[in-house]
């Protein structure tokens, strides 16, 4: 019997084209995604614009490619995969995997920020005030679906007015073309140049009356833009 992984074995023909229904979802999968949304008890219609923005926004998964059949020889080849782990990871993505992975953090992140309203009840400001803020560049906001939104980052209960020290500067120091799940991201993320008692989260140090320029210097990073 031929070993599989040998370098000079030929693989077994690929078995990753679809064997599931590929295109539009089922009339019961859409009630059970609308059901699903209703029983968490929020703004459903906004939560199913949003989650339908967010899916616009991304690519399609390409077709399968007979080409795809010499990556695969040239993969198995190397020992990077078995012909079975190699279908299993192929089929997995054609399924949806990576896309859906993209999806939760999305959610994760979305879950990380407060509405208008909630940001103004937190700080006690007039939706006025708040929106005047988000345009002065002292309080940082994202339009999700044609809604503001407000990271939780930028929020500190231990410091005056309840925002994060420093925030005005870090806001212009962040690049218009940046994503706020990137920022977020960052902000919250122990970084080696902040070093107290071990690396700091750029928060932490800005709540800790670090000095804001080493922030505004990592947030001005080329590779985060």
């Amino acid at each position: 019997m031929t070993d599989p992984a040998a370098p000079n074995a030929q693989p077994a023909s690929s078995s990753t084209e679809t064997d599931f229904p590929v295109g539009a979802a089922s009339a019961d999968a859409v009630r059970r995604l609308a059901g699903a949304i209703e029983r968490l008890g929020n703004d459903a219609d906004y939560f199913m614009d949003a989650l339908t923005e967010k899916l616009l926004s991304m690519e399609p998964l390409l077709k399968y490619e007979p080409s795809e059949d010499s990556v695969r020889a040239d993969l198995i080849g190397l020992r990077a995969f078995t012909p079975a782990e190699y279908d299993a990871t192929r089929r997995s993505v054609a399924r949806g995997s990576l896309q859906l992975r993209v999806v939760e953090s999305w959610f994760s992140s979305l879950a990380g920020t407060l509405s208008l309203q909630g940001i103004g009840r937190f700080l006690h400001w007039s939706d006025d005030k708040v929106t005047t803020a988000v345009a002065d560049g002292r309080l940082y906001a994202v339009e999700i679906s044609g809604r503001l939104r407000f990271p939780e980052w930028q929020l500190s209960l231990s410091s005056p007015g309840k925002l994060l020290p420093g925030l005005a500067e870090v806001i212009a120091a962040a690049s218009s073309e940046q994503s706020w799940i990137v920022l977020a991201g960052l902000m919250g993320t122990p970084q080696e140049d902040l070093y107290g008692e071990g690396p700091k989260t750029p928060v932490a140090w800005l709540r800790d009356g670090g000095d804001v320029s080493r922030v505004t210097g990592i947030v001005m990073a080329p590779w985060l833009s």
